[in-house]
C-alpha cells in the first residue's frame, strides 16, 4: 500500500497533476534501448548515441516544466450584452513568466455564440506579455456562453506537452434587433370615461398637462422653475398619465402556428452585410457576414413584436408583453428604457414551443386578470393565417373599433388577403410581413474598415 502511494506521488509530481504527458510514447523508447544496447555491446558512439537521446529527451521534459505552469492566459468581455448585428469583440492577453519562450500556445474555445471563436495559435517570448483581439458580428438572439478554454503548449521537439483547462464560462445575452416600422399605426384605445382630474397626477410621463401651486409633498423635480422665476410662486408640473389605452403585444408561440410557415428562398433577400471585393493591382480583406434577423417565421415575428414594443413606448404609451411558448412571458405595462429591456428580456430566447393557440392565451390572460385595463389596445404577431384566434380578438375588442389589430407573418405577400378581409369587418387594422424582406434597423451596424494590400504589400486601412 504505501509502495503504491509513492508511485502515485512520483506520477504525480513528475506530470504535475496529470498536465504534462508525453505526446508519443514510443518516441521516448530508443533512448533505453540503445543504452541497453550499449551496455550489451560496448561501442563508443552506441553510447553517445543513448546518452545524447536520453540528454534531449529530459531537455524537452525540462522545458516544458518550466514553461507550461508559468504561462497565464486571461482573456475580458468588453461588453455583456449585444443586440443582432452588433460586434462582439473579446480582448486576449498571454504573459509568460518563464525566461524561455513559449513557441506556440493552441488555445482551444468551447463558446457557444454562432459564429464566434476564440481558437488561436500564440507564442510568447520569455517575460513578454502578448495581446490580441478576437470579434464576429452577432446573427442570432439567444443567452449563450463564452469558454471554457484549453490550452496546450509542448517542447521544441514535440515530445512532451503542457495542457491545461480554464473552466470558467462568461454569460452574454444577444438581444433581437430593432427595426422601423414606419407604416404600422398603433392603436389608441381610450380610457373608457376617466374624468380629467384623474388624469393629472405625479407620475412624470412625457406629456405635461398644466401647472398648480406646490404642496407639501411635491418632489422639487417637478418644480417648474421658468414659471417660479416668472410669479414668484411655486408651481409644480401636472403630467398627462394616460393620452391612450395602455398596448398589450399578444407574441404567438404556438408549436402548431409555426409549422406550416415556411420560409422561402433567400437567395434574393437583402439584408444588413458585407462583402469582399478585389482589383487587379491589389487586395482587398473585408469580413464576409450577412445578417437576416427576418429569414424564419419566428425570427421575424420576434424582431416586429420587440420593434412595436419599441415604437409605442418612444410615444409614451404603457406597453405590456404577452406570450407563452411552455413558459409564461407576461411582462406588466409599463414605460420608459427600462421597460423595453424587460420584453427583450423575454423575447431574447423566446421559442415556437408553445401548447396553447394564441387564442388561448389572450383567454388565459383575461381570465386571470392580469390584462385587464380599462381602454387597453391589443396587438397580435402571428404567423397562423387561419383566423382561430378572431373570436378572442373581437372580445378584446368589445365594440371599440380601433382598439386591435394583427400584424401578420406571412410566406408570400398575397396569403394573407381574406384574413385581413375577415379583420377589416371587425374594424381592426391589419399589417402583413414577409418572410426573408429585409427591415430598415433602428440601429444599423458600423461598417468595418477594409485593409487593401497594395502591390508592394503595404497595408492601407480604409472603409
Amino acid at each position: 500500500m504505501q509502495f503504491r502511494r509513492s508511485i502515485t506521488s512520483v506520477r504525480v509530481w513528475l506530470t504535475l497533476g496529470g498536465n504534462i504527458r508525453a505526446v508519443q510514447p514510443w518516441a521516448l523508447l530508443p533512448g533505453p534501448l540503445l543504452l541497453v544496447l550499449a551496455l550489451a555491446a560496448p561501442y563508443r558512439w552506441l553510447f553517445f548515441l543513448a546518452y545524447a537521446y536520453l540528454i534531449v529527451s529530459v531537455a524537452a521534459y525540462w522545458w516544458v516544466r518550466r514553461v507550461g505552469p508559468r504561462l497565464r492566459l486571461h482573456r475580458s468581455l468588453r461588453s455583456a450584452w449585444a443586440q443582432v448585428g452588433d460586434r462582439l469583440e473579446e480582448e486576449w492577453e498571454l504573459a509568460n513568466h518563464s525566461r524561455l519562450p513559449a513557441l506556440w500556445l493552441e488555445i482551444d474555445d468551447a463558446s457557444t455564440v454562432p459564429g464566434y471563436s476564440g481558437r488561436r495559435v500564440a507564442s510568447a517570448e520569455g517575460g513578454e506579455r502578448r495581446g490580441w483581439t478576437t470579434s464576429a458580428v452577432c446573427v442570432q438572439r439567444g443567452i449563450y456562453s463564452l469558454g471554457p478554454l484549453q490550452a496546450r503548449t509542448a517542447d521544441p521537439l514535440g515530445l512532451f506537452s503542457y495542457e491545461w483547462h480554464q473552466g470558467g464560462t462568461r454569460q452574454i445575452v444577444v438581444y433581437p434587433p430593432l427595426a422601423r416600422l414606419a407604416n404600422v399605426h398603433l392603436p389608441w384605445g381610450q380610457r373608457g370615461g376617466t374624468a380629467r382630474a384623474e388624469l393629472l397626477q405625479q407620475h412624470a410621463t412625457p406629456s405635461v398637462g398644466g401647472l398648480r401651486e406646490y404642496v407639501p409633498g411635491d418632489l422639487p423635480s417637478h418644480i417648474h422653475w421658468p414659471t417660479v422665476a416668472h410669479t414668484g410662486r411655486l408651481m409644480v408640473k401636472e403630467f398627462d398619465q394616460e393620452r391612450a389605452g395602455a398596448l398589450w403585444i399578444a407574441l404567438d408561440l404556438w408549436a402548431g402556428a409555426y409549422q406550416d410557415a415556411r420560409p422561402p428562398s433567400t437567395s434574393g433577400a437583402t439584408g444588413v452585410q458585407g462583402h469582399a471585393r478585389g482589383t487587379l493591382q491589389s487586395s482587398v480583406m473585408r469580413e464576409t457576414f450577412t445578417i437576416q434577423p427576418w429569414d424564419t417565421p419566428l425570427e421575424l415575428a420576434v424582431v416586429i413584436a420587440a420593434s412595436l414594443a419599441a415604437q409605442a413606448l418612444s410615444d409614451g404609451r404603457l406597453v405590456g408583453l404577452l406570450a407563452d411558448d411552455g413558459r409564461r412571458r407576461l411582462v406588466h405595462p409599463g414605460r420608459g428604457p427600462r421597460q423595453l429591456w424587460r420584453i427583450l428580456e423575454e423575447l431574447v430566447d423566446a421559442r415556437a414551443a408553445g401548447a396553447f393557440p394564441l387564442s388561448e392565451v389572450i383567454r388565459q390572460g383575461r381570465a386571470s386578470r392580469v390584462v385587464v385595463s380599462d381602454g387597453a389596445a391589443l396587438a397580435v404577431v402571428t404567423p397562423a393565417l387561419d383566423g382561430a384566434w378572431l373570436a378572442a380578438l373581437a372580445e378584446w375588442q368589445r365594440g371599440r373599433p380601433g382598439a386591435a389589430m394583427a400584424l401578420l407573418i406571412v410566406a408570400t405577400p398575397s396569403s394573407a388577403g381574406a384574413l385581413e378581409a375577415r379583420l377589416a369587418t371587425i374594424g381592426a387594422a391589419s399589417y402583413t410581413f414577409t418572410v426573408g424582406q429585409a427591415l430598415p434597423l433602428l440601429n444599423p451596424p458600423r461598417p468595418q474598415a477594409t485593409a487593401r494590400v497594395s502591390p508592394l504589400g503595404r497595408v492601407i486601412m480604409g472603409a
